[in-house]
């Protein structure tokens, strides 16, 4: 049976969801699967919503597809702007803080977006609300599995007898990751690598991150085990790298016969421009 899978991730910009979604990658390939990501984030530098959808496969991708399969919403944004997107016999893990929150206190909401919103949820007869999107999205067929990101890390800081851990929300991102993991039964070691992999220059946020996830996956497996969907190790095709846009990119570039290349630094020029250095 062909194995088709979209993982989808939100957030602030700059909360660190490339990560998240990089780690995701990389523990696919790990996995021996096929990896395509989408990344989509405003032309600001931090604050405004942006997201990852990384799709999984046992055959070669060569395009994203509408929809998810598992979505990880740690904002009230993400639910309110893709919690209708999961599919069928799909999963939204979420914050259960951010269950009563209402479009008009998402402040990074465009003006003709909210009104949009308003008019669609008047037409279901619901509350234009978090809660709302959850209501549908049950009714699609969808697995709702709600989980306090900020407790959860406080029982890590706990476990770890590290105070200062509990304040780390940048941190969500790897719980997501965990998470996600554990509802698919995936082995861990994998994810222990990625992290390790993302952190290599940094292994004491590598085995604060590892503890993590350790912790997450742990709880969300004891917990979620309802879920149905579920990913294994199979053989991975030989000669396969895992790279990012600008690296492909560069890459090519390099075969063909760049050698010279200036560019302003901002996102994607100056990655692209930085691994070509």
């Amino acid at each position: 049976m062909t194995f088709d899978f979209s993982w989808l991730i939100g957030g602030p910009q700059g909360s660190g969801v490339d990560t998240a979604a990089n780690i995701f990658s990389r523990v696919g390939a790990k996995l021996g699967y096929h990896v395509f990501g989408k990344r989509e984030y405003h032309s600001n530098i931090k604050g405004l919503h942006s997201y990852f959808v990384v799709r999984l496969s046992d055959k070669k991708i060569r395009s994203n597809i509408n929809g998810a399969n598992i979505m990880v919403a740690y904002d009230a944004e993400t639910m309110i702007r893709h919690g209708l997107e999961i599919l069928k016999d799909g999963a939204i893990i979420y914050d259960s803080s951010i269950v009563n929150t209402t479009i008009d206190e998402i402040p990074t909401l465009e003006n003709g977006y909210r009104e949009r919103l308003s008019e669609f949820f008047n037409s279901k007869g619901k509350e234009p609300n978090v809660s709302s999107v959850l209501d549908l999205a049950k009714e699609n067929g969808v697995k709702l599995y709600p989980i306090s990101f900020r407790d959860t890390l406080s029982n890590i800081a706990n476990e770890l007898n590290n105070p200062k851990l509990s304040g780390m929300t940048r941190m969500f991102n790897v719980l997501g990751v965990s998470f996600s993991f554990g509802i698919l039964k995936a082995p861990i070691e994998p994810l222990l690598e990625a992290i390790e992999d993302t952190f290599v220059k940094k292994p004491s946020i590598s085995d604060l991150n590892k503890n993590a996830a350790n912790f997450s996956y742990n709880y969300a497996s004891a917990k979620f085990s309802d879920f149905q969907s579920s990913i294994s190790k199979i053989d991975k095709e030989s000669n396969t790298l895992l790279v990012q846009g600008h690296q492909g990119s560069a890459l090519g570039k390099m075969v063909c016969g760049c050698r010279f290349q200036s560019y302003y630094p901002i996102t994607p020029a100056s990655d692209e421009s930085e691994f070509l250095e």
